[in-house]
């Protein structure tokens, strides 16, 4: 009797959903509350950190440096919302004025959230809309969950370089 209940339980773990058994547990794998339409994800190219140059995500990597094509069509969020959440290099990017912008990492410092993002342009304030805390904008000032890492950035022609530190 033991071994068959020890039996059942092995194929209900195996057969359901991990997250769910890892829920039923208590442990928290994944977490997310966007719907999406502030979130971009770009494919991989540019992604190996090895200097790639491939153009058809419009961005690419080398070393902690990304070089971004604002013209190019991946790019169209931050042109028209003034900002985007740049989920392929774990990034939120903010346009102040056609020359100046601003880069942060994407992820919440309260519980590292990455894809629940929007932004309050009255406040200048990002908000996690996993957990309502709100980051400035301005690279220094605190907001209710601390401040979000700031990254350099610097714009040539239509390329805003981004250096990861």
């Amino acid at each position: 009797m033991k071994k068959d209940l020890k039996n059942k339980r092995r194929d209900f773990l195996m057969n359901v959903c991990p997250t769910v058994a890892m829920a039923f547990l208590g442990i928290t794998v994944l977490e997310s509350c966007s719907s999406g339409d502030d979130d971009m994800d770009i494919g991989g190219g540019g992604n190996n950190g090895g200097g790639n140059n491939n153009s058809n995500t419009g961005y690419t990597k080398n070393g902690n440096t990304i070089t971004i094509n604002l013209s190019h069509s991946n790019f169209n969020t931050l042109q028209s919302n003034g900002w985007m959440n740049f989920t392929a290099q774990n990034m939120l990017i903010l346009k102040i004025d056609n020359d100046t912008y601003r880069a942060f990492t994407n992820s919440c410092p309260h519980q590292g959230t990455r894809t629940a993002w929007t932004y309050n342009s009255s406040s200048n304030r990002f908000i996690c809309n996993n957990h309502g805390n709100q980051y400035a904008s301005d690279c220094t000032t605190a907001g209710t969950g601390g401040v979000l890492k700031c990254y350099t950035t610097s714009k040539s022609g239509s390329n805003l370089v981004v250096t990861v530190s």
